[in-house]
């Protein structure tokens, strides 16, 4: 598999795609700005969506840990979703803190 990897092409790549997506990305900020997309509303409804991502994301981890314990036991699976469930506890955390911090 090593072999039919191509280094040059990643390493020109990367930094082709990630300079696209940004220039895409303050395009699409710059039109949004114009059309006052960005105001209170559309922050509220934002950090709604996020929240609610944030508790459908846990409860999947929480049943995909609960399935992986019943199925296989304490194995490599399981230790990876415990190690990305305290990750997510932990930012979330830090971000509860920084948003109390600002109001």
């Amino acid at each position: 598999m090593r072999e039919d990897f191509d280094l040059l092409a990643f390493l020109l790549g990367l930094p082709l795609g990630l300079v696209i997506t940004l220039s895409i990305g303050y395009f699409v900020w710059k039109r949004g700005k114009r059309q006052r997309r960005y105001d209170e509303r559309y922050k509220r409804i934002q950090e709604q969506a996020r929240s609610l991502s944030w508790a459908v994301t846990i409860f999947t981890l929480v049943i995909a840990w609960a399935i992986i314990i019943i199925i296989e036991g304490a194995s490599l699976s399981f230790f990876l979703i415990s190690g990305v469930y305290v990750l997510a506890m932990i930012t979330y955390g830090i971000g509860a803190a920084i948003a109390d911090k600002k109001n």
